[in-house]
């Protein structure tokens, strides 16, 4: 597959016609690190950390602990895939505000230092605004010539509106250091091939533009990697099409939650589809949702039952929570816990049958039942409901009532409670890695789990 190029060398001439990088990588396993978990104002907000006294529980935790793991950055990542020679290829996803400031503390970390490509998901400026710090990879050619950057046609077109000198050196004042880039304008319907790994772009909505009625949709592009590991850090909802596109990559589950692929009169010559490993989604909308832009838990949670994914990662934390308690929600979800209504329903709710995802249209949002404030009171009904189950982590009355609210939101939006799965909040810093698919002729590894992570898998 070919691509448009152009080097932010060049003088403002036409992209011309070139293939990606495409050096082949070995059967280690892959891996991305999150360098930001955060929305575009990042975590802890200036607003909260200036007022101790009325901080959100998270902000607050950051002003007496520099190591909290509720300091998050935009949101953003590093791939690295293995390649024949023993080397490690770099990809940069996104390049967000708060980008120097992660790479000097994971890059350092984690042992880090080229960057082989940067994949863009879109326009906005905790995607783009780090772009400009990429000089310290390719003033003087001090670590690399150039860094090759892959985005749409959409995105490429923003940055060179906003910031021409990225593309055309010849559009730059005064004598500073520029960054040295080659543009690759990638299609969003066909796979990119870069460094070895298959990456394949879905675009997916995130809000929309307010210049025509009715609006278009603003593009983020999500990305399958190796068909294994999704990435959708910034998303308010993904089309039909792209539900039936990703169909042909990995194995889907129907509503009824059995697996197509696992069918046992499958033909042994017919390879499945194998199984997503990991959705990486956003839950930037909190308990609900903000249609404009991003989807909240209810949505997060209903996506990875469509989508089957062994595991799922929560990123773009807005301020509020923290990230110990949006863990504490999570593991109890993953016991099997539910809210205080599907308690009292009782064996109504058991017997009730629950299709493993639903759909919805664009800009619809949850029920609004779900209760805002404090945890019930002794004369309320929902106070019959048994104390949080011994092993739980201490979580203090607020806590326990954003939790208690977080299992209504959920069941309400899929219409009832399901067996727990898998779900972790993400956090800087943080590793995941897995397994290339097996090509053996069994055909069993299709649903076989390949993935870990630094953080949860100790």
């Amino acid at each position: 597959m070919d691509s448009d190029v152009q080097s932010s060398s060049d003088e403002s001439s036409p992209p011309s016609s070139a293939a990606p990088s495409t050096r082949r990588s070995t059967s280690k396993p892959l891996s991305f690190t999150f360098l930001g978990t955060g929305g575009s104002s990042a975590l802890p907000l200036i607003s909260c950390v200036t007022k101790p006294e009325e901080a959100c529980p998270s902000c607050f935790d950051t002003v007496f602990d520099p190591d909290s793991k509720n300091i998050r950055g935009n949101t953003g990542g590093v791939l690295r895939v293995p390649q024949d020679d023993g080397t490690e290829a770099t990809i940069l996803i996104d390049c967000g505000k708060t980008f120097r400031e992660a790479a000097l503390k994971w890059f350092v970390k984690k042992g880090l230092r080229r960057i082989d490509a940067c994949l863009l998901t879109h326009l906005h400026a905790d995607a783009i605004d780090g772009l400009d710090d990429l000089r310290a990879w390719t003033f003087k050619s001090v670590i690399e010539k150039t860094i090759p950057i892959y985005c749409t046609r959409t995105t490429y077109d923003a940055i060179a509106s906003g910031f021409p000198y990225m593309i055309n050196k010849k559009a730059a004042s005064g004598g500073g250091a520029l960054p040295n880039f080659d543009w690759h304008i990638m299609p969003e319907d066909q796979d990119w091939q870069i460094c070895g790994v298959t990456v394949t772009p879905l675009p997916f909505h995130h809000g929309c533009y307010f210049d025509r009625v009715p609006p278009r949709p603003l593009i983020c592009s999500a990305f399958l990697i190796d068909s294994s590991i999704l990435y959708a850090s910034d998303l308010s909802y993904i089309p039909e099409a792209e539900w039936d596109r990703l169909a042909t990559y990995i194995s889907l589950p129907s509503q009824n939650g059995l697996f197509p692929s696992s069918s046992l009169s499958r033909s042994r010559a017919a390879r499945p589809l194998p199984r997503l490993q990991a959705a990486i989604l956003d839950i930037g909308g909190g308990l609900t949702s903000t249609p404009t832009s991003h989807i909240g838990l209810p949505h997060t949670i209903a996506i990875a039952r469509r989508l089957g994914a062994l595991r799922t990662y929560l990123t773009d934390f807005s301020h509020g929570e923290t990230h110990q308690t949006w863990l504490e929600w999570c593991e109890r979800f993953g016991r099997g816990e539910c809210s205080d209504r599907a308690r009292l329903e009782g064996r109504a709710a058991q017997k009730r049958v629950v299709s493993a995802w639903r759909s919805w249209t664009e800009g619809e949002l949850p029920p609004t039942r779900a209760r805002v404030g404090p945890p019930p009171q002794a004369d309320n009904p929902f106070a019959l409901i048994p104390d949080p189950p011994s092993g739980s982590t201490f979580i203090d009355d607020h806590s326990e009532g954003f939790i208690r609210q977080a299992f209504e939101a959920v069941e309400e939006w899929a219409g009832g409670v399901l067996p727990g799965r898998w779900v972790r909040p993400a956090c800087d810093g943080m590793t995941i890695e897995w397994d290339r698919w097996s090509e053996g002729s069994s055909g069993l590894e299709w649903c076989e789990e390949r993935v870990r992570d630094d953080e949860y898998d100790r």
